[in-house]
């Protein structure tokens, strides 16, 4: 067997734990294993923590199944990821990462982990479907990035360790979204960033909330076809919004017509179609699919000690925040593992 020495960028070896007992993980052959004597392997290029079986809710194997289809189906590398990513990171100075470590919660196929990983110090890409096999072929040209297959609710990390932990569009798909935060909210070190992506429900009727109406009623049949069946449905669905929302929404914009150009779907807007194909198979095959309001979201923040430091709201809500408590200088906010499982969190 091969040795997996050097497969983990040095940065991270001090923080990567035992999803069972919290023990320090070191390298073995083809594998990662703790001193209790737990193994996990090593293999076409990600470490794998999902092999015991553990599975914490009725829903996680669907939408892993469907998530795991999507991104290995869609798996390209694409021209128009660069614009999405500028909304998404609009509000992150990502210079602020230099010298950090990183965490890509529910990376897909990496498509934003790739605007990432070049100011990372070290940054875990971590994924609970196969779409971790997608991930390591995008992301195969960053040496800085160790990619994980791992539901995010039970992470290989330890507790206080990451400086900045990043969860776009995953949230939201989990059976309790909410416990998802906490359990992500706990691996940020002191003084670290968290920055998250939520779909967002319209406060009063209109277009958009009467297009979310349709797509609920929609998905109700969607989640329960054959994937290459949905994917078909999916270009036609696609191609409907494509002409009838978003060509007459762009041409509303550039006739100066506000009523058309206030329809939704405005970020498609000068994008190419097969964007919206892949968002729209996104949204009806997903298992699970939660929407907020800033009322009911910004407890979440307020509660777990984290400051807010941006809100917007664009199709969903992006947020930025900070951990409140100070990173004492000259002290590692990265507690050494241990053998015994100190530190141990529930999963």
């Amino acid at each position: 067997m091969t040795s997996v020495t050097g497969f983990v960028p040095p940065p991270l070896l001090g923080v990567l734990a035992c999803p069972l007992c919290a023990g320090a993980l070191e390298p073995g052959p083809a594998e990662m294993r703790c001193a209790t004597g737990h193994r996990w392997p090593v293999h076409d290029g990600y470490l794998d923590t999902t092999t015991d079986g553990w599975v914490p809710d009725s829903s996680t194997a669907a939408t892993a199944e469907s998530f795991g289809y999507e991104w290995n189906t869609f798996d390209d590398v694409r021209t128009e990821d660069e614009q999405f990513a500028d909304v998404y990171f609009r509000d992150l100075d990502l210079r602020s990462l230099r010298g950090k470590l990183a965490l890509d919660a529910g990376c897909g196929k990496g498509r934003y982990t790739r605007f990432l990983a070049p100011h990372a110090e070290a940054l875990v890409a971590l994924d609970g479907s196969s779409a971790a096999e997608a991930a390591v072929r995008n992301l195969g040209g960053f040496p800085n990035v160790l990619v994980v297959r791992s539901d995010l609710r039970r992470p290989p990390v330890r507790p206080e360790s990451m400086d900045f932990v990043s969860c776009l569009g995953v949230l939201h798909h989990l059976e309790d979204p909410r416990r998802g935060f906490r359990d992500l909210r706990r691996l940020l070190a002191p003084g670290g960033t968290m920055l998250i992506y939520v779909y967002s429900r319209p406060e009063s009727r209109g277009a958009r909330s009467a297009a979310l109406a349709a797509s609920a009623l929609l998905r109700r049949l969607t989640v329960k076809m054959p994937h290459r069946l949905l994917r078909a449905v999916s270009v036609v669905v696609a191609a409907g919004l494509f002409v009838g929302v978003v060509g007459i929404g762009r041409l509303g914009e550039r006739l100066g017509w506000s009523r058309l150009a206030a329809l939704p779907m405005a970020g498609y807007r000068g994008k190419p179609f097969r964007s919206l194909d892949l968002d729209t198979f996104d949204r009806l095959s997903a298992p699970v699919e939660y929407r907020y309001r800033w009322d009911e979201l910004e407890p979440w923040f307020a509660e777990e000690g984290l400051e807010v430091v941006a809100a917007r709201e664009e199709a969903g809500w992006f947020v930025l925040a900070k951990d409140t408590r100070v990173a004492v200088t000259g002290t590692s906010s990265r507690p050494e593992a241990t053998a015994d499982g100190a530190g141990r969190q529930d999963p």
